[in-house]
């Protein structure tokens, strides 16, 4: 049983920064690590159904489709990055109209550690950070024309149990999921979460010697979304 409190700080204390500049449904990217320097490829379809904006800006909803990329770094220590496509949506909004963005290119990045595990007892306490980032292609409404770019930072803490072929884990998460939107390339706004206090669970299922994993999670409070994944590990 080992604790990494100064790495887990020092990589909490970067991603807050990076938030404070710029801070859709984010996925916690599960609990498998690679060995280190091994990689596990995969695929991800990540789905917002609805997060709330603050001060009646309505509610968005996103869908994404990924390929996936973890890197050990150490047996403890993995770095993820994702690259695909991603729509966004803005419905029952106070101030503005029903938008429909189609996909266009999404991507994110994050790090997991491994900060304790009780090999006996197949318990480990996970912790991490992620950021994605959607920027759907502009619309045109009533001669007006519309862009944006969806942006959303998350830490999170959850604790995993493994057993022979499959891990199911539960945790919590602080995020802020953020529109980015400008009318007729004028006036950049930004708009934030009303909630950014929510809860992530998950099953993971390993199949032939372990090197395939099939995943899906489900996140809830700060939002409603949901997520499936299978990647391959190749070492």
């Amino acid at each position: 049983m080992r604790i990494r409190p100064i790495i887990i700080f020092f990589l909490f204390a970067v991603l807050s920064l990076s938030a404070l500049q710029t801070s859709q449904a984010v996925s916690s990217n599960g609990t498998r690590f690679p060995p280190a320097r091994n990689v596990d490829l995969g695929y991800e379809y990540d789905a917002m159904f609805k997060r709330t904006l603050n001060h009646s800006h309505g509610d968005l909803q996103n869908q994404d489709h990924f390929y996936t990329v973890s890197f050990g770094v150490f047996d403890w220590l993995s770095l993820d990055g994702k690259i695909g496509m991603g729509d966004v949506s803005l419905r029952d909004s106070a101030n503005l109209p029903k938008l429909d963005f189609n996909a266009g290119f999404s991507g994110g990045y994050g790090f997991r550690i491994r900060a304790f595990e009780h090999k006996k007892l197949g318990v480990r306490l996970i912790v991490g950070g992620q950021h994605i980032s959607v920027h759907p292609p502009a619309r045109s409404i009533d001669d007006n024309k519309y862009t944006s770019c969806l942006d959303d930072w998350q830490v999170t803490g959850i604790v995993a149990k493994d057993f022979k072929r499959f891990t199911v884990y539960a945790g919590a998460k602080g995020s802020d999921c953020q529109l980015v939107y400008k009318i007729n390339k004028h006036n950049e706004k930004r708009l934030y979460s009303e909630t950014h206090i929510g809860m992530i669970s998950g099953l993971e299922v390993y199949l032939f010697d372990n090197k395939l994993r099939l995943g899906a999670e489900g996140r809830f409070f700060d939002e409603t979304a949901f997520s499936t994944t299978v990647s391959y590990l190749f070492n």
